[in-house]
């Protein structure tokens, strides 16, 4: 289950808009302070992609991220929302909330 919040849902709505051919891509990446991040980017569909809804909003999850995916919040990092990032709700994070131990 995706959680959005309504500031990273209308950032998400408004990349889209310009950006009809590519889908908001979850990716599994290492870094952050606890070594592993789910990380959203905006990309084509892969053939090996999972496509999850959420929000009317369609979401290509790399297949290594797919097992992380359960249960995260999508959320922008500012009042001014500059940044959208990804909790995993189900997994220890880090301080930031920004990693978790995979």
């Amino acid at each position: 289950m995706i959680n959005i919040t309504e500031d990273a849902l209308n950032k998400i709505k408004l990349v889209l808009t310009n950006n009809t051919n590519k889908f908001p891509r979850i990716i599994l990446k290492q870094g952050g302070c606890a070594g592993t991040m789910l990380v959203l980017t905006l990309d084509y569909i892969h053939d090996t992609d999972t496509i999850i809804e959420s929000n009317n909003i369609k979401f290509a999850i790399e297949t290594s991220a797919k097992p992380h995916v359960e249960n995260i919040t999508i959320s922008t990092t500012s009042i001014l929302g500059t940044n959208i990032i990804i909790k995993n709700n189900l997994r220890p994070s880090c301080r930031c909330g920004k990693s978790f131990k995979a």
